[in-house]
Formats: C-alpha cells, sequence, structure tokens
C-alpha cells in the first residue's frame, strides 16, 4: 500500500466524523485498496436486531436487493460477538468462527443464492470495529467471483482497521445528535457526552457543558495551568501521547487513543481521541489538535489486557502476546500458543516492552498487576 492512499484514506476515515456524507467516499477508497467491489458498514443493535448506523459503497442498482431484503438472512449475524477487534477475516476463516458446518451453512442461505452467486460475486474480508454490550459495528467487503481477496489487501485492511474502529466508535456517539444540528460545535454541546477540544500541548481550548460538569469536579479530569490532566497517571501519558501522536502523523496512531480506562476500575469512563490537525470545519479554535470524548462506564468489567491495550496502544497480536506473557509463559510456549516462530514472539514482545516501558516479562507481569482493577470495583465511577 502506498503512503499516499494509506495517508488520504485515514484522513478521509476521520474526515467522516464531522462530514457524515463522506462514509461512501471512505468505503470506495478501502475497497480500492483491498481489491473490493463492494464494501458495507453497519453497527448493530444485538438486542433488537436493528442498525444503529449504517453507509456502503457500490452500485446502488445491485446494492438495493442487498439492503431491502438479503441482508436479512445472512447467517453469521449471530458471531458477530465472537470477532477479535481489528482483526479482519477473510471467508474461510469466518466460516470456521462459525463452525464445522459454515461452508455449508453461508452456501445454503438466500443471501448467497439469491444475491451473491447469481452476482458472480463472493465475501472479502469482516472486520469487527466495536464490540460493546448494547452493539456491534462490521465492515464487509465483496469482490467479484474471478477476483478473491489476496493476503496483500488482508494487510492493508489490518492496518486500517483502528483507524475505521476510532471513526465509527466517535461517529456512534454522534448520531443521535447530528440528526437534530448540523453544526459541529451545536452537536458537541447538545452531547450527554463530555467533549474537550485540546492543542497538540493539551492546553484547553474548548469543553462542552457535560465536559465543564466533569472539569469541576475533578474526579476524572482537571485543568492545570490551562492544560488538561487526567486523574489516572497511566491514562494521562496514554491521552498525551495520542494527541501528539495523531497532530503529528494520523497514520501513526493506529489504536493508540481508543477506549483508555479514565481510572483504574473494572467499569471505568474511557477516552476516545479523534485528531483535528487535517479537518479545518471541526476544530472550533485555530489550534486545535485533537477532540477528546469521554464515555460513560459499560455494563460489563474490561479485563485488565483491554484496559493495558488501550493505555499504550498495542495492536491485536500485541496484546495477544502481552496477555500470553503476563500468564507466565515462556518464549517457546507463547510461539506454540499462537502458531507462529520463535523470532516473531521475540520481536513482538520487544515492541510491546517499549511500548509499556518495562524491560522484560518479570517488568510486564508487574506493570498487569498495576494495572489491573482491585476486586470489588464493580460501582461505576462518576462521569
Amino acid at each position: 500500500m502506498g503512503d499516499t492512499r494509506l495517508f488520504d484514506t485515514i484522513g478521509t476515515l476521520y474526515d467522516c466524523v464531522t462530514e457524515s456524507d463522506l462514509w461512501s467516499d471512505a468505503l470506495g477508497r478501502i475497497s480500492e485498496l483491498t481489491d473490493s467491489v463492494i464494501a458495507m458498514l453497519a453497527v448493530m443493535d444485538m438486542s433488537k436486531k436493528t442498525t444503529r448506523f449504517s453507509a456502503v459503497h457500490g452500485d446502488p442498482v445491485v446494492l438495493e436487493p442487498l439492503i431491502t431484503t438479503y441482508a436479512a438472512h445472512v447467517p453469521f449475524f449471530p458471531i458477530l460477538p465472537k470477532f477479535e477487534i481489528d482483526v479482519p477475516l477473510d471467508f474461510d476463516e469466518m466460516c470456521a468462527l462459525y463452525g464445522p458446518d459454515g461452508h455449508e451453512v453461508w452456501h445454503a442461505s438466500r443471501t448467497y443464492t439469491e444475491w451473491m452467486r447469481p452476482n458472480r460475486f463472493r465475501t472479502g474480508f469482516n472486520l469487527a470495529v466495536m464490540k460493546r454490550d448494547d452493539c456491534v459495528g462490521a465492515l464487509t467487503t465483496i469482490t467479484r467471483d474471478d477476483a478473491p481477496s489476496t493476503p496483500a489487501g488482508q494487510a492493508s485492511l489490518s492496518q486500517l482497521a483502528p483507524h475505521i474502529r476510532r471513526a465509527v466508535t466517535i461517529t456512534d456517539l454522534f448520531e443521535a445528535e447530528r440528526r437534530k444540528a448540523a453544526l459541529f460545535q451545536e452537536v458537541i454541546d447538545n452531547l450527554v457526552h463530555p467533549v474537550l477540544i485540546v492543542a497538540s500541548d493539551m492546553r484547553l481550548l474548548y469543553a462542552n457543558p457535560a465536559a465543564e460538569t466533569l472539569l469541576r469536579d475533578e474526579a476524572l479530569v482537571r485543568q492545570s495551568e490551562g492544560r488538561l490532566a487526567m486523574a489516572y497517571p497511566p491514562a494521562q501519558s496514554s491521552v498525551v501521547h495520542a494527541v501528539a501522536l495523531g497532530h503529528r502523523d494520523e497514520v501513526l496512531l493506529g489504536a493508540v487513543g481508543i477506549g483508555v480506562p479514565l481510572v483504574r476500575t473494572e467499569r471505568p469512563s474511557i477516552v476516545h481521541v479523534l485528531p483535528l490537525a487535517r479537518r479545518p470545519a471541526a476544530r472550533l479554535a485555530p489550534k486545535a489538535a485533537a477532540a477528546i470524548f469521554i464515555a460513560a462506564p459499560g455494563t460489563n468489567p474490561i479485563p485488565a489486557i483491554e484496559a493495558i491495550a488501550a493505555l499504550f496502544g498495542l495492536t491485536a497480536a500485541e496484546k495477544r502476546i502481552a496477555a500470553l506473557a503476563a500468564d507466565g509463559l515462556t518464549r517457546s510456549e507463547i510461539a506454540e500458543a499462537s502458531g507462529v516462530s520463535d523470532h516473531t514472539v521475540k520481536s513482538q514482545l520487544r515492541v510491546v516492552y517499549d511500548k509499556t516501558g518495562t524491560r522484560d516479562q518479570r517488568q510486564l507481569q508487574l506493570l498487569m498487576r498495576d494495572l489491573t482493577p482491585p476486586l470489588g470495583t464493580a460501582r461505576p465511577d462518576k462521569s
């Protein structure tokens, strides 16, 4: 993937947060990078089986029957919560996740027999971009039958995955209010979620009413000498790094600054950082570098490894390696459990140690222990 195409695609994804009509363009760029003819994105309410947000790219005539009829007959809807976040699955991997009869179930479905096969399409990739208590977000690509998806396309989508997740997560926060207001600041001011706009050095430039309440309370965030500060030191380090990195190079931002826990508890409020340097319409102030969104605590506890992955911007592969290392497995045991070479584990551990500021496995285990919420912290923190 060329750097220019990657940079432009990531920039367009973040532009979608404030300009929702750009989602089709963003999906078009993703289709190009994955050699697909159709790309579909949706956030679904798992209990109500309804769509909270959706966007598509492709031939409208071909897409119309899928949207109106055949999407409801996709047999793999129930396994979406099993998807690993930020990890694109090809068709065989998705069928394996469904079960031993995955291929047969798919090829017997109306979606395949009445829509996909007549149009000479095949499934490309499926990617989980959101997993919450109440909803799941997924991206699906479709290719021509004579041009199946490739490892290169899967690698490209892996690089884009955390950026897609960030844009979708913050877009989902916006959608209800977006219907009531057209301007970014109006939406910000009417959000029940606290939103703070900061410069690259964390100088606080703007806070919506919900954020002002949070600042007055000073339990989670505060203003110190004009700069925004998090009360929880690991969150402070993570957010400062995300703001500076996103201001300097959005491409490098990756998984940094998504779902950062604001406090050491099982059900913390969490932070999402949106870079603003390349989207003037959303900056509200000339030197705005990032918007910091604070989401209320969920109902399910956040595992320690998920908190650590969010705090230090670990990729999905790095998170798996870190969890196994923290459990005390040796390098050879990690390699066997992960199905990769010892050299790969050595390289990934080096990156994990570098990102987390630890020197070895023992220090990583101590860090995991220090950041693991104590028992009996089930009550959500104030937000």
